[in-house]
C-alpha cells in the first residue's frame, strides 16, 4: 500500500498533525482491495465448509435410506450386514472427532463454581477445532498489514479498516445463527444447540473487532490533535457518535452475556440482549450510511433477515393458534408430583408434529411475551405424528388406542360426532415442564395453588422445530437414554417406531427405553402415555423398558412388573446397558440421549467406547444449552 506524502506540520505534541489527518478519517490508509479479497476468502471458506457438511449429510441419508429399504422385510439375522462396521476410517472419525468431548468425558455437564453459579459447558473436540480455526483466521487477517510502512498512523489506519470490515462481515452469520428458522438447520441437520454455541463465539469475535476498530481510530484521532478533541468529535459528529453507540452496545452485549449472568437472570438477560443487539445494528448502520461505506448493504441485509425471521415466527404463531372455526388455542396446566407440570395445548386446527420435535411455549399470564423451548412429550391424535397406511377407524379403534376416554374428555370443545375420523380432529400437544427457576417455577406454583391443581389459561405454541432427523427407523436397534424430564423427547419416538414396525415401514426390531429419575414420583409424569404404548400390538416383541430410581424412598417402591418393564434402585450405568444391547443387537444401532449434562456425558462415553469395535453404532444428543 502506498503512502501519501505531503507537507509536515507539528501538532500540539510534536506529532505530524497534517500527516495523521490523512489516516484519522475516511478511507485514508485503508487497503480496500485487500479487504474485499479477505471478505471473499471468508465467505468462500464458509460456503465450502457448509458444502462439505451437506455432502456428508447426503451420504448419511442415502446410506440410511438404503439400509431402511433392504431391512424392511429382513429377518433379524439378515440385518447382520448393517450391524458390522465396514470402515475403520469413519469409525475413527466418529470416535475421536465427531462424538469426542474436549477431554476424556466432560462436555455438557456444567462447570459449577457453586450451587448457584455455573460458567457453562465445554465445547466438544470438533467444536473447539472449528472455533480455534475461525478465531485464528480472524486474528491472522487483522495482523496481515503492510508492515513496510514506516509511519505508525498508516499502519493503524489499515488495522482500523480491516477490523471494522471484519466486524460487520461477521455480523451477518452472527444474526443468521441466532434465528429459530435458520435454514441451515434442516438443510445440514446441525442442531440449533450447535448453532447457538457458534453464535456466542461469533458474537465475541464481533465485539473484539469492533473495539479494535474504535481504539485504532481513537489513537490516530488523539495524535492528530489531543484526547479532548477526539472526545469532542465523538459527541458532535454524527458519523462518530453512531459508531460509538454501536461499539458501546456491543461491549454491553459482551459484559452481560457470561454464563453465570445469563443463567441466573435469563429472562432479564434476553430482554437486554435483544435491546442491545438492536442498538448495535442501528448504530453501525447509521455509522456506515452517513459516509456511504459499502458495508452498509450488509447491515441492511441483517435488518432484512431479522425482520423476515420475526414475520415468519408471527405468521407461524397465528397459523398454529388461531382458527375461524374453533377460535384460539386452549391451555390446561396440571401440577404433577415431583415438581412438574403437564402443559397441554388444545390447538384449533390440525398440524403435523414429528417425533423428537420441540416447541416454544408462550404463556402470557406467567411470562408475558417471552417464550421457552420444550420437547413435545405427546401428540393426539397419533395420525398427526405418523400418517398410517391403514384406515383411520382401524388405526384408532384396534391398533394404537389413542382415543382413550381420558383423551376424549380433553377434546370437550370439539364436535365429537366424527371423533374416530382423525382427519377431522385438531391436534393436542402435551409438554412436561419440570419446575426449576423463573417461568417454570412460576407456572408450577400457580398450578399447585389452583383448584384440583389444574389451571386453565391462555397460551400458544410456536413450532414445531426439529434439529435431527425425525425418524430412527433405519436402525435395527434403537437405545433411548432419558434423564428426568428428558423422557419427553423420546416418547413419540417409541410410539412412532412401534407403530411403523407393525406396518413394516421401519427396520427397527428392538427398542430400549432407559429412564433415570430421582424418585418414583416422576413416573407419574408420563404414566398415561406409557399405558398407551404398553397396549400397542407387537410392543412386547420390540420394547424393553428399564427404569432407574436413584433415590427411592422405600425398597418396596422398586417393582418390576414384567421382563420387558424392569425397575432398578440406583443410578443408571450406560456402559452396562450397552453391554447388554451389544450382545442382543439387531442390525445397526442408534443411541439417543436427552437429559442432564452429566448423564448425557456418561452415555456419550459409553457409546464412544463401543465405536470402532466392529459394531455400527451412531450417537445423537438432544440438548438445550443457553
Amino acid at each position: 500500500m502506498g503512502i501519501l506524502s505531503g507537507p509536515r506540520a507539528s501538532g500540539p505534541h510534536g506529532t505530524n498533525a497534517t500527516y495523521v489527518f490523512e489516516y484519522s478519517r475516511g478511507l485514508g490508509g485503508v487497503d480496500v482491495p485487500l479487504d474485499v479479497l479477505i471478505t471473499r476468502i471468508i465467505y468462500t471458506s464458509l460456503a465450502l465448509v457448509a458444502m462439505v457438511v451437506f455432502c456428508c449429510r447426503i451420504g448419511q441419508m442415502t446410506l440410511a435410506y438404503a439400509r431402511l429399504l433392504s431391512s424392511l422385510t429382513a429377518t433379524k439375522r439378515q440385518q447382520t450386514y448393517w450391524g458390522i462396521e465396514g470402515s475403520t476410517l469413519w469409525a475413527n472419525i466418529k470416535k475421536h472427532l465427531l462424538y469426542a468431548p474436549l477431554g476424556s468425558k466432560r462436555h455438557n455437564r456444567e462447570i459449577q463454581l457453586s450451587s448457584a453459579i455455573s460458567i457453562g459447558t465445554i465445547p466438544s473436540r470438533f467444536h473447539i477445532i472449528l472455533i480455534t480455526l475461525y478465531v485464528s483466521s480472524q486474528v491472522a487477517y487483522c495482523a496481515f498489514l503492510d508492515y513496510k510502512v514506516n509511519e505508525k498512523a498508516a499502519l493503524i489506519a489499515e488495522l482500523r479498516g480491516r477490523s471494522g470490515n471484519l466486524a460487520v462481515l461477521n455480523m451477518v452469520p452472527l444474526f443468521i445463527l441466532a434465528c429459530r428458522n435458520n435454514p441451515l438447520i434442516p438443510l445440514l441437520h446441525v442442531s440449533f444447540d450447535t448453532y447457538n454455541l457458534l453464535h456466542r463465539w461469533l458474537g465475541r469475535i464481533v465485539v473484539l473487532e469492533s473495539i479494535t476498530h474504535t481504539v485504532a481510530w481513537a489513537i490516530n484521532a488523539c495524535d492528530e490533535q489531543d484526547f479532548n478533541d477526539m472526545l469532542h468529535r465523538l459527541t458532535t459528529t454524527p458519523f462518530f457518535t453512531w459508531g460509538l453507540l454501536g461499539t458501546c452496545a456491543m461491549i454491553f452485549l459482551l459484559t452481560h452475556s457470561p454464563s453465570p449472568i445469563r443463567h441466573a437472570f435469563y429472562e432479564t438477560f434476553l430482554h437486554l440482549h435483544q435491546l442491545a443487539a438492536l442498538s448495535a445494528v442501528v448504530g453501525v448502520y447509521l455509522h456506515l450510511r452517513l459516509d456511504d461505506l459499502r458495508q452498509h448493504s450488509w447491515i441492511a441485509a441483517i435488518i432484512g433477515i431479522w425482520i423476515t425471521e420475526r414475520c415468519i415466527r408471527v405468521l407461524r404463531l397465528l397459523y398454529l393458534n388461531v382458527s375461524r372455526q374453533n377460535g384460539s388455542t386452549k391451555l390446561v396446566v396440571e401440577a404433577l408430583p415431583g415438581e412438574a407440570c403437564r402443559v397441554t395445548f388444545h390447538l384449533p386446527k390440525r398440524v403435523h408434529v414429528g417425533p423428537g420435535s420441540h416447541v416454544y411455549a408462550y404463556i402470557p399470564s406467567v411470562s408475558l411475551w417471552m417464550s421457552h423451548p420444550f420437547s413435545v412429550a405427546w401428540v393426539e391424535p397419533f395420525s398427526c405424528v405418523t400418517p398410517s397406511a391403514l384406515p383411520p377407524s382401524l388405526l384408532d379403534r384396534e391398533n394404537s388406542g389413542i382415543l382413550s376416554p381420558s383423551s376424549i374428555e380433553k377434546q370437550s370443545f370439539i364436535d365429537l360426532e366424527d371423533s374416530f375420523d382423525t382427519s377431522k380432529l385438531p391436534t393436542i400437544v402435551s409438554l412436561i415442564v419440570a419446575a426449576r427457576t423463573g417461568m417454570t417455577r412460576k407456572l408450577y406454583n400457580k398450578a399447585s395453588a389452583s383448584p384440583q391443581k389444574t389451571l386453565r389459561i391462555s397460551g400458544y405454541i410456536e413450532g414445531p422445530y426439529a434439529s435431527h432427523p425425525s425418524s430412527l427407523g433405519s436402525y435395527g436397534t434403537v437405545v433411548l437414554f432419558s434423564g428426568g424430564a428428558g423422557i419427553t423427547h423420546h416418547m413419540l419416538h417409541v410410539r412412532d417406531l412401534i407403530f411403523r414396525a407393525s406396518e413394516e415401514r421401519v427396520a427397527t426390531r428392538q427398542i430400549y427405553l432407559i429412564w433415570s429419575v430421582r424418585s418414583t414420583e416422576s413416573l407419574v409424569w408420563v404414566r398415561q402415555y406409557m399405558d398407551t404404548i404398553l397396549q400397542m400390538p407387537n410392543r412386547r416383541d420390540m420394547l424393553i423398558i428399564k427404569l432407574f430410581v436413584s433415590k427411592p424412598k422405600h425398597n418396596r417402591e422398586i417393582n418390576s412388573p414384567s421382563a420387558t418393564v424392569q425397575m432398578f434402585a440406583g443410578r443408571c450405568r450406560p456402559d452396562v446397558v450397552l453391554d447388554e444391547v451389544a450382545a442382543r443387537r439387531v442390525g445397526a444401532t442408534a443411541v439417543s440421549v436427552c437429559g442432564p449434562g452429566a448423564f448425557a456425558d456418561e452415555v456419550r462415553a459409553a457409546t464412544r467406547h463401543r465405536v470402532g469395535q466392529g459394531m455400527v453404532i451412531d450417537f445423537v444428543e438432544e440438548a438445550f444449552t443457553w
